[in-house]
């Protein structure tokens, strides 16, 4: 069986180069800097990365080597604990040794397989080989420029025909990857490219921003063509605020003026929105090329055309799109809200909320790993057909019932103001406070109370009521969702002492859930006992003063001598002491 590769978690490229330099060994940093990079570029397992690891005296060249299909990887590490920039001298003489390997003759025994397959694919015009140079050092884009001149020299005067692309990982770029990899912004895209029509675009840099920018008009079958089948395009949508919202009256008219009217296609739409690493307008060719492009803006229209164009056979059609690509600086939480503020400024074709604003945070796709961890699926983004069940939680309804019962505030809930969670900083950062959630995982973590009111929330669903009292349920179970959830905290506190593993499969028990429906059935018909005869039910329990009048009734209520018995059956049942 293959050894899962262990998460490699390095906070930027500061942290990473401390915690490389006390390993005082300078082959041993380089192999683990390979290794990071190849773990969040290919997934690979630690079995994997063993096999193809080859740096060694004899390795020509080729410290690394990875195949997927006809695309080839080659990868020339180095680490230093200080950067410098490196001139193109320091690269071509790695490169040569990489060329004798690949033409004359290759040194490297472990690699030996690897260089058969990739000399069979050398007059392939489909075949792509990359070789990417991993360094902690400075790589400045006139070096890159001068070294993919020479690569296209070589490769011209070989008469390849498979793309030879060079690829500088340099501790800029490693920064961007460190912090995708933190905030599960993978998997790459690679390179992708687009053509330039008419020859007319607009090119900027800022250099007090740090972002350079590019617009012009593509033809969308341009952007099409990138993906396979319909879920490769959500590789490109890690940073997209949305997932597909499905068939709705704005995604049909695209569709319809794509297929029937595609001359009149880039009157009627707003455009697509992209981020990429990198951007090279390449003159003489007329194209652009991108690496690692991510769709933040226009996920729901190429959704909703890959359809057509797919079931037509991918055919040409005319229709264009203005297209605007941002490379934006990573300086982690301030990029964060620039590109947050960028996509919320540019889009109104399909209403963006607060909360879809919200949907990669880095916070949320940190409670969205936990709670993977814990065996249930975090849903940040709306998306079609997406519905909550007992495992499966959309952030938007966990906020409400988090900030319900941390507010002691089922007023809140029967309102259904959830936006207001998503608008308000100060809301947003009490329901999902940053530094609780980066706390090491324990019975107190914020996460497990979120799943503790997950499951409360849910087991209520299940209890059978009266009539008169379901009348009233949707309105009702927020006053009993706090009720239970404060209750249930005290005696925890009180009372348990063990791991937050112990409590996961606690809540998870049939002795929990007959406990639950138990305290549940009782406390439901005080919400109905408390509506004034001259008041409209909805408008009553929309009051916070309902609240007070509910919990007031419900104190002579105790949920100890049920939640007591319930964790000793359950204990007995799992055979466990405390």
């Amino acid at each position: 069986m293959a050894r899962k590769s262990k998460k490699i978690e390095y906070k930027n490229f500061g942290d990473l180069v401390r915690k490389l330099s006390v390993l005082n060994d300078k082959l041993l940093a380089t192999r683990k800097l390979t290794q990071f990079f190849a773990h969040a570029r290919f997934k690979i397992d630690d079995d994997a990365f063993d096999r193809q690891y080859t740096d060694g005296s004899d390795d020509g060249g080729i410290d690394f080597y990875h195949e997927e299909d006809t695309a080839f990887f080659i990868f020339q590490s180095k680490f230093v604990e200080r950067s410098n920039r490196i001139g193109p001298s320091d690269i071509i003489d790695e490169l040569a040794k990489i060329q004798k390997s690949i033409t004359i003759h290759n040194t490297n025994r472990k690699a030996a397989d690897f260089i058969s397959d990739l000399n069979r694919q050398l007059k392939n015009k489909d075949a792509i080989l990359e070789i990417i140079w991993v360094t902690t050092n400075i790589i400045e884009p006139s070096v890159v420029d001068k070294i993919e001149k020479y690569i296209t020299e070589w490769r011209k005067k070989k008469g390849f025909l498979l793309d030879i692309d060079f690829v500088a990982i340099d501790r800029y770029a490693l920064e961007r990857v460190i912090y995708d990899a933190e905030h599960g912004f993978v998997p790459y895209t690679g390179k992708k490219t687009l053509g330039l029509y008419e020859e007319k675009w607009l090119e900027e840099s800022d250099s007090d921003s740090g972002v350079n920018y590019i617009a012009f008009s593509a033809n969308v079958n341009d952007i099409l063509r990138w993906f396979k089948d319909a879920d490769d395009i959500d590789n490109f949508l890690q940073k997209n605020v949305r997932g597909f919202i499905g068939d709705n009256t704005i995604n049909r008219g695209i569709a319809k003026s794509y297929l029937e009217t595609p001359e009149w296609f880039w009157y009627k739409h707003n455009g697509i929105i992209i981020f990429a690493d990198n951007m090279i307008i390449d003159k003489s060719k007329m194209r652009v090329m991108l690496r690692n492009p991510q769709i933040v803006n226009g996920g729901q229209t190429l959704k909703a055309l890959f359809r057509i164009y797919n079931g037509n056979h991918r055919a040409e059609n005319a229709s264009r799109v203005l297209l605007r690509i941002y490379r934006m600086p990573y300086d982690r939480a301030e990029t964060y809200q620039r590109s947050i503020d960028i996509i919320a400024a540019l889009n109104s074709q399909n209403k963006i909320l607060a909360s879809d604003l919200r949907s990669t945070d880095p916070v949320q796709v940190k409670i969205e790993l936990l709670l993977a961890s814990l065996n249930y699926k975090y849903v940040r983004k709306r998306a079609e057909r997406m519905r909550s069940t007992l495992y499966n939680i959309k952030m938007r309804d966990l906020a409400l019932r988090y900030y319900v019962c941390k507010k002691e505030a089922p007023h809140f809930g029967v309102a259904q103001e959830v936006e207001k969670l998503f608008e308000e900083e100060s809301k947003y950062k009490e329901i999902f406070p940053e530094s609780f959630v980066n706390k090491d995982l324990d019975s107190n973590h914020i996460t497990i109370m979120y799943i503790t009111i997950w499951v409360i929330d849910q087991l209520l669903k299940k209890i059978k009521l009266s009539k008169r009292d379901e009348e009233y349920f949707v309105h009702t179970k927020w006053y009993v969702l706090a009720d239970i959830y404060k209750k249930l905290m005290d005696w925890k506190k009180k009372r348990f002492s063990q791991g937050w593993q112990r409590w996961n499969d606690f809540l998870d028990s049939k002795h929990f859930a007959r406990a639950i429906s138990s305290f549940g059935a009782r406390v439901f018909p005080v919400g109905r006992k408390i509506i004034p005869r001259d008041r409209e039910a909805r408008l009553f329990f929309k009051d916070k003063n309902a609240a007070e009048k509910f919990f007031s009734r419900t104190r002579r209520f105790k949920l100890d001598p049920l939640i007591k018995r319930a964790y000793d059956n359950f204990k007995k049942s799992e055979g466990v002491e405390d």
